[in-house]
């Protein structure tokens, strides 16, 4: 039965994923609860997911990775969820929010109706901002602040309901800080608040909008090894 102190995350780096990765990981450690088991980089891959599922049993997953409607990979896009395999069962009894494009679109439902209790994710390629290193400015982050609100507020204990909730909400605050806010000197802040605008308008929630997680003590987030033993020129990309 899927323990609900256990979270897990998926955090490749490869093929742009590390603006997404390193933001999270940076609002793990400010907002971690419970027991986290981190995947980053390498470890991100599919035989070092199920053991960490098969040996944790975590009551919430989070991934960072691309997407097709069907279709979730991980580190180096190699493939971990598809509809239809086996590893939609993994997924049963569970809150999934997977930071990818088009995941939301077939995948999402399909997980929830093989069991998942809940699921979040984009129904459309996801936009973000690349004209800067990862986790280097509010610009390079500024996505991934709004959307992976959703998982902090999963982690605090909020259902999957608020937890959607709060992401657009974040959304409106960083459209707000480049249209009106700090921000709108920015030399790029019209396309910066476009790209969220967007990113806003595919974010769903499918299942039981009252899935939640208990909400527990402060992180002890553990080393990403545990799961062995168990410049740019373009301004915006998407996964």
């Amino acid at each position: 039965m899927p323990q609900p102190g256990v979270s897990l995350f998926i955090l490749p780096r490869k093929h742009y994923l590390e603006y997404g990765s390193c933001v999270m990981k940076q609002l793990l450690r400010q907002h971690g609860r419970g027991v986290i088991i981190a995947l980053e980089g390498d470890e991100a891959n599919p035989e070092s997911i199920d053991r960490a599922i098969q040996q944790y049993d975590p009551g919430f997953i989070f991934g960072v990775g691309h997407g097709l409607p069907d279709l979730y990979t991980v580190e180096c896009t190699r493939e971990y969820l598809r509809v239809g395999s086996e590893r939609e069962q993994l997924m049963k009894g569970r809150i999934i929010h997977l930071n990818s494009c088009y995941t939301g679109a077939r995948l999402g439902p399909s997980l929830v109706a093989k069991g998942a209790q809940a699921f979040l994710g984009s129904v459309e390629p996801f936009y973000f901002y690349i004209a800067e290193p990862p986790c280097s400015s509010r610009a390079s982050m500024t996505v991934f602040l709004a959307e992976q609100q959703a998982a902090v507020s999963i982690l605090s204990g909020r259902n999957a309901r608020q937890a959607h909730v709060d992401r657009l909400q974040a959304y409106e605050r960083e459209i707000e800080y480049w249209l009106a806010g700090s921000g709108r000197d920015h030399p790029h802040a019209p396309l910066l608040a476009r790209i969220l605008e967007v990113d806003k308008g595919i974010a769903v929630m499918h299942g039981r909008g009252e899935a939640s997680i208990a909400p527990s003590a402060r992180a002890a987030v553990l080393p990403v090894q545990m799961a062995t033993a168990l410049g740019f020129t373009a301004i915006a990309a998407s996964w």
